[in-house]
């Protein structure tokens, strides 16, 4: 008897073959029934932009809005506003209020108490745990992700130097200044040595809200004068030099906060915009009201948006 015939040969072949045929349009068939996301490998989401807000009561949104108008945390500072802009254009942003109300520029590089008494994310009791310290981690952790930094500080360094006789006033305030610049140089080179190529940097100005009292009074005219003359004409001219010389973009708070308008005639615009961005006028308070927040979320974002864009692009 014969051996049979191989499968390559002879009709068997064409069976084989026919079988072959029609077992591959199936699977053909099948792959194309699939949903998209089983042919595909899944698409990863790009990271979220985080909102990292530092610095002092401004960073925290503090009003005196509280029992008896005490200083209270609220929902209504310049980074809520500036976070729900930010999801506007560009979907999930994630903030982190970071910031300590009354701190000054000692307190954010070395540590101390926040008011008023709010949570924040680091001990706050020494070098290796304050603000900054906190902060440069933070960056260092999310190099590669994209990170909007906002900083204001500077305010309470000055503020404490108010006083009704003028010469005392320039006289503290000629004190401060050479460690009110250190300071900030300071911090903003240790943020700007932990940030990524894709984190943002920017810094507001000091604003003076007690120009004002030259509505309401409480303070000699010469002495208000004084104290808004140098903030306008040596501080926040000199801290945007040094931000920027770091690295840092310079949202003008100050100016806009009547920092660059004469004062002239009995109501100056310098005065009309301290009382209609600050709680100076009509509660004695320094804290931006809801308009002064609302202007201070548009500055940062007016500053920071190509600079957003491009990281969220990179």
């Amino acid at each position: 008897m014969s051996a049979p015939a191989p499968w390559t040969a002879g009709p068997a072949r064409w069976v084989a073959l026919a079988v072959l045929l029609v077992a591959g349009a199936a699977l053909v068939v099948v792959g194309l029934a699939l949903p998209r996301a089983d042919r595909e490998p899944p698409r990863i989401a790009p990271p979220a932009l985080q909102l990292l807000a530092l610095g002092d009561s401004l960073g925290r949104g503090v009003q005196p809005v509280g029992a008896g108008g005490a200083d209270v945390v609220t929902e209504r500072g310049y980074a809520p506003r500036l976070a729900r802009t930010l999801r506007a254009r560009h979907g999930r942003v994630d903030l982190v209020r970071a910031a300590c109300g009354g701190a000054d520029t000692e307190i954010l590089l070395r540590g101390g108490d926040c008011a008023p008494d709010a949570p924040v994310p680091y001990a706050n009791d020494g070098t290796g745990s304050s603000q900054v310290a906190w902060a440069v981690r933070r960056l260092r952790a999310r190099r590669a992700a994209p990170t909007l930094v906002t900083l204001t500080v500077g305010g309470n360094d000055v503020l404490r130097c108010l006083n009704a006789d003028a010469g005392r006033l320039t006289r503290c305030l000629d004190a401060q200044e050479p460690a009110l610049e250190r300071g900030v140089r300071t911090i903003a080179r240790r943020l700007k040595a932990a940030a990524g190529p894709r984190t943002v940097l920017a810094a507001a100005t000091v604003y003076d809200p007690y120009v004002g009292l030259l509505r309401v009074g409480g303070v000699p005219r010469r002495a208000v004068l004084a104290f808004h003359r140098r903030i306008r004409d040596r501080i926040d001219p000199r801290l945007t030099r040094i931000l920027r010389a770091e690295g840092w973009t310079v949202a003008q708070l100050g100016r806009a906060v009547g920092g660059n308008a004469p004062l002239v005639g009995r109501d100056p615009r310098a005065v009309r915009s301290a009382c209609s961005s600050t709680w100076m006028c009509a509660l004695n308070d320094v804290h931006l009201n809801d308009a002064g927040y609302a202007r201070a979320a548009r500055l940062f974002d007016r500053a920071t948006r190509a600079a957003v864009d491009r990281a969220l692009r990179d």
